[in-house]
């Protein structure tokens, strides 16, 4: 029997408005971004995965709260791996103040070589670029460059979107599951109306990559 390809869109949430050089460089559109997000995914049925840091939920506990009022799935977003163990208990604080238990982490790129973090035990899997793990979590590999990193290295909207193109052509051709990782304050300057991420999905769905989140992965037991 063949497996089903998945796609995960992983949407990362860390924007507050303080945040000067973010700020500088990618603007203050997040929010609404994240609106225009929502109603992609409502009006196409599709369920994305957020991954919030401490601060994003702190400083904008109503973005959380519109990810789950629209059945979306949302963990952490753990921004530093080698101060994992010190962050985790605000971060369930944060959690349980949005009515929220997260079951998994993200961070950006691998988990750091030698970095222990004890709460592990309390969740089920990571998201992140290939290598270590802690604990007995499930990995699931980012491979994909993200928007954030591939503007930063100068690449146009539609180069990454090409390039997020290939990858899902290509796990799909291997029969493998793939992660998207996107930032809606990075996409509010380079894709506002979201015109290349659509297509992105539009692209998945015709070659046979099903919109999943991380979560329902783990309850399916795909990879």
């Amino acid at each position: 029997m063949l497996l089903t390809v998945k796609l995960c869109v992983r949407v990362d949430l860390d924007y507050v408005p303080w945040d000067t050089p973010d700020a500088k460089e990618f603007g203050h559109s997040e929010p609404a971004v994240l609106l225009r997000m929502l109603d992609l995914a409502k009006t196409n049925g599709y369920k994305f995965h957020f991954f919030a840091s401490e601060r994003s939920i702190q400083a904008l506990p109503a973005e959380a709260d519109a990810v789950l009022n629209d059945g979306h799935d949302l963990d952490w977003l753990c921004k530093r791996p080698d101060e994992a163990d010190k962050r985790f208990a605000r971060a369930l604080d944060l959690f349980k103040q949005v009515n929220h238990i997260p079951i998994g982490l993200a961070c950006k790129g691998a988990w750091p070589e030698e970095t222990a973090f004890d709460g592990a035990a309390q969740l089920q899997f990571l998201s992140a670029q290939p290598g270590p793990i802690p604990g007995n979590l499930r990995l699931f590999p980012v491979e994909t460059r993200s928007a954030r990193e591939a503007f930063r290295n100068g690449s146009s909207v539609k180069s990454w979107a090409d390039h997020a193109k290939l990858a899902i052509r290509d796990s799909v051709s291997r029969g493998r599951s793939v992660t998207l990782v996107v930032r809606p304050q990075v996409l509010g300057r380079f894709d506002p109306k979201l015109i290349f991420l659509d297509e992105i999905l539009v692209l998945a769905q015709a070659v046979g990559a099903q919109v999943r989140t991380l979560r329902e992965l783990l309850k399916e037991g795909n990879a």
